[in-house]
């Protein structure tokens, strides 16, 4: 995985692009983590992962854009929940700014 992974606009992606978005996207739909599909593909990071997914989502017809960022929204609604149970104020605050950016991402996709 190059380290422009998750990178690349829409109108400039590759076929092998396209094609690893369209991987990244089943996989998610699947229930894996990305930590699991960063492994799958070869990315470094998780966040690399979720990078491709957000890109691959953003090629997708409105329609379906729309039904896989309300299923990812979900996702991490259930992440945040568990993160605010942290009882270590600075690690639980660091870590939900870390969750409204990914929210921030997938919304600008």
């Amino acid at each position: 995985m190059s380290a422009r992974a998750g990178s690349s606009s829409a109108s400039t992606a590759s076929t092998k692009e396209r094609q690893v978005g369209d991987r990244v996207i089943a996989l998610r739909s699947e229930g894996r983590s990305f930590a699991e599909i960063a492994k799958e593909i070869g990315a470094k990071r998780s966040l690399d992962a979720f990078g491709v997914f957000v890109d691959a989502t953003a090629r997708r017809p409105a329609a379906e854009r729309k039904k896989l960022r309300a299923e990812e929204n979900k996702r991490l609604d259930v992440l945040e929940r568990r993160m605010r149970q942290n009882g270590d104020a600075e690690e639980r605050d660091r870590k939900l700014a870390s969750v409204q950016r990914l929210r921030q991402r997938l919304a600008a996709s």
